[in-house]
């Protein structure tokens, strides 16, 4: 597949057109101003941010120094049919002991990653994760017991979820992985308690809880408002939010068809539980391509997205070719259905995550 920096037909700018503001102060992935660029017209986007990128990989990698442990296996919990109610009522139940065995499964997949990312023990309460995953989730089981559309349920905990993550993500970003993959076996404990046409009615309320929550919608909005009225990045990221979900579910369907009998932690790519992670996974790599535009900087990628997929990719058997697979395709699927002029916007900063996270990176 042709790589993107060969892309030239459409005669868009490279990376080092855009400029950053201040120079890079230090190289130590510690540095909070590795994401500034430099004026240097010599001096690209790309080769500072895929020069970034492997000094971080190759520090963490170096830190990995204990061995893997079990994931504890799945408590059988009842399935059984029922009414609204009963099922409100099972959910309730269960919710305590689902997020309190989600976080015995956290610590048994990334407990060494505390130390291999070199996280703040302190930053990682995991009775206040705990915590904060039971009362979002309840507000999803309580909207369902009141019989509130889907689509309400964004504007009932909307805000609830974005500073939940926020209050994370500020922290630490990497703490936002725990905290992520907490809600995410919280959610597979809860879905196992429900009969199959329980799971059918319940998913999509647990979806727009997960989607907030690994999506950096506040984020999003803030910059965009600190953007003047039709700014051309403005525009840019108005048209592609507008097709998002449609370019995920192709770049996700090409990608399996690339990858047949590939299989990840959780299962294969033709199973539907990993089909809508791994769609939402297309989405949220779209999400901070679109931050990246608004914002002006690689930041967002450098700071929350590229650490967090190198603490939970390898130990989720999320393999490095197929996310490079999926960028290729996401470039060819962003170019079909954006104007030049919007595609003109977001490559310079596609391609530079396209090679932070290409095998020139991870090879090292």
């Amino acid at each position: 597949m042709t790589d993107i920096s060969q892309v030239s037909s459409k005669s868009l700018p490279a990376a080092d057109e855009i400029q950053q503001g201040d120079s890079l102060a230090s190289q130590d992935i510690t540095d909070s101003d590795t994401h500034k660029l430099p004026e240097a017209k010599s001096v690209s986007v790309s080769s500072f941010a895929v020069s970034w990128a492997k000094k971080y990989y190759s520090t963490v990698a170096a830190r990995e120094n204990q061995a893997p442990r079990q994931i504890p296996q799945s408590p059988k919990l009842t399935n059984f049919e029922g009414n609204r109610a009963k099922m409100v009522d099972k959910l309730k139940h269960t919710l305590k002991l689902a997020s309190e065995i989600g976080w015995s499964r956290v610590e048994a997949v990334l407990g060494e990653q505390i130390e291999r990312h070199a996280i703040d023990r302190s930053l990682i309460n995991p009775l206040e994760i705990a915590a904060d995953t039971r009362t979002l989730y309840r507000k999803a089981i309580d909207a369902y017991g009141d019989r509130e559309p889907v689509f309400r349920l964004s504007v009932l905990v909307g805000k609830d979820i974005i500073q939940v993550r926020r209050k994370y993500s500020q922290t630490d970003p990497l703490v936002l992985g725990f905290v992520a993959v907490e809600f995410q076996y919280t959610s597979k404990i809860l879905l196992g308690c429900l009969s199959e046409l329980e799971r059918s009615e319940f998913t999509p309320y647990l979806k727009v809880i997960e989607d907030y929550l690994h999506i950096p919608y506040g984020e999003i909005n803030q910059a965009a408002a600190n953007q003047p009225p039709n700014s051309r990045a403005l525009l840019a990221v108005q048209h592609l939010l507008q097709h998002t979900t449609q370019i995920a579910s192709a770049v996700y369907d090409r990608a399996s068809s690339q990858h047949q009998g590939y299989r990840s932690s959780s299962g294969y790519l033709s199973d539907r539980e990993v089909k809508i992670s791994g769609i939402r996974d297309v989405e949220i790599f779209q999400s901070y391509l679109c931050w990246c535009v608004l914002e002006g900087s690689i930041r967002p990628v450098q700071q929350e997205l590229f650490p967090i997929c190198v603490m939970l990719y390898p130990k989720l058997n999320v393999s490095w070719e197929l996310v490079q697979d999926m960028l290729l395709i996401l470039f060819w699927e962003i170019s079909d259905r954006l104007p030049d002029e919007d595609l003109t916007v977001f490559l310079p900063y596609l391609r530079t995550l396209t090679e932070m996270f290409s095998s020139d990176v991870f090879d090292n």
